[in-house]
């Protein structure tokens, strides 16, 4: 344990510098295409906030995480309208077919509800926005309800940090 706390006091970034790896993080972890070579969002987060709390007040935190994730969720749509071809999914590894092709079927018909819950799932995260822009969906309905449910999943990952020890 002491080796641990040894690790962390020499190379603690300051509160800049950790404000603007939560906030790549978060973006990260929303973009299609860079979220899969990330390791899982919840853990490195929580990380990151249990680190922030010790340093600064959460209100900093909680902006980039809502901004990183809601720009990420922006960048992955419009790179779906971008392809919004058809055989462009195809394109795509085949591990991605399925889950592409549910989205698409359960966004014609839940859309706001399934772009706002697709938040609080790992894959979905990236997945919905993308087949979101690649049908075309209404830019300001998907801005809204991405800011909307990006703040939502930092207020829950800023409550699930309260429970955990400051680093």
């Amino acid at each position: 344990m002491n080796e641990l706390e040894n690790l962390l006091i020499n190379y603690m970034p300051d509160c800049k510098k950790l404000l603007v790896l939560i906030f790549l993080f978060a973006m990260g972890k929303s973009m299609a295409f860079v979220s899969p070579f990330l390791p899982p969002a919840s853990v490195t987060l929580l990380l990151g906030i249990s680190l922030g709390k010790s340093m600064m007040p959460l209100l900093p935190i909680w902006c980039m995480i809502t901004l990183g994730a809601t720009l990420g969720s922006v960048l992955s749509f419009h790179f779906g309208a971008f392809l919004q071809h058809k055989s462009a999914i195809l394109l795509l590894p085949a591990k991605y077919h399925p889950p592409m092709f549910k989205a698409k079927i359960a966004l014609e018909k839940y859309g706001s509800l399934l772009l706002f819950s697709s938040r609080f799932v790992a894959i979905l995260r990236y997945i919905v926005p993308f087949v979101a822009g690649t049908l075309r969906f209404p830019c300001k309905q998907v801005y809204c309800v991405m800011t909307i449910s990006a703040a939502m999943w930092a207020c829950i990952l800023i409550a699930i940090s309260k429970a955990l020890p400051t680093l």
